[in-house]
């Protein structure tokens, strides 16, 4: 098997047992581009067989998630799983609404994130205090679907690599719930662990070109074609991607063939 396979996640399992799970399905080799936390629901992409050398693509999408918010409670691991450190002032409405924009939050605690080449999440199990690093994210748009203290239900629109928690957190509160509606152009609802998507399918956001045989045989051996375009670009022979090739200065090379 090789392509995209939208899942919607439970909240409960990790993505590994997600893609342990879709390997005892279609065997071969399984990779997501983007965890999701145990605590978290909704869309992970999953890509099987060579389609996973597409991951790199696919991390940088923007995001969308929905959220419950318990205001006013600050607790170890930004979800309701940890203790409560703190009682904090409840924000206004548009306090909230106005948190958009770059912003500069810490990493939490219970994340995925390696911390000296261990999950956080682990060292935080074993009582392991470590200093979390400061990621620089953006949220380009924040709606306050309820508002009703001490809850607040947020749907979010932000860059890759933002920790809804961490925005919980800067709220002086936590997240009871956590969803992801979707990544880049792909959506939940459209998930379906028996459909695998064809390899262009996955890279629906670039750019493209076909290739006739002869151009598809010398970019299958890593050969560079002549092109006006500019970053990242899907090469396709009938129906079926080929490369992505990276142009600059009028050439397009391959940097990632799937034969």
């Amino acid at each position: 098997m090789n392509g995209l396979v939208l899942v919607d996640k439970p909240a409960g399992p990790s993505s590994f047992a997600v893609v342990k799970s879709l390997r005892g399905r279609y065997g071969g080799k399984v990779g997501h581009a983007g965890t999701l936390d145990p605590l978290a629901s909704g869309l992970l992409l999953c890509l099987l067989g060579a389609a996973t050398r597409l991951t790199r693509y696919l991390v940088g999408l923007d995001k969308q998630y929905v959220t419950e918010i318990r205001l006013g409670l600050r607790t170890s691991t930004g979800d309701g799983e940890g203790d409560v450190v703190e009682k904090t002032e409840i924000p206004s409405r548009g306090e909230i609404e106005a948190f958009v924009g770059e912003v500069e939050l810490p990493v939490p605690r219970a994340s995925a994130v390696k911390v000296g080449g261990e999950r956080a999440y682990r060292l935080h199990r074993s009582g392991v205090a470590v200093e979390m690093p400061l990621r620089r994210s953006t949220i380009h748009d924040l709606r306050v679907l309820r508002y009703a203290p001490p809850l607040v239900e947020l749907r979010l629109d932000v860059s890759s690599g933002t920790y809804v928690r961490a925005i919980a957190d800067r709220f002086g509160g936590h997240c009871r719930t956590l969803r992801r509606l979707a990544v880049g152009p792909f959506h939940v609802e459209d998930a379906d662990e028996s459909r695998v998507l064809p390899p262009l399918a996955a890279l629906p956001f670039l750019p493209e070109r076909r290739l006739d045989d002869d151009e598809a045989r010398l970019v299958r051996t890593g050969r560079a074609l002549p092109g006006p375009e500019t970053g990242p670009v899907a090469l396709w022979h009938e129906s079926e991607l080929v490369a992505v090739a990276r142009g600059r200065d009028g050439v397009l090379h391959p940097e990632t063939v799937l034969g």
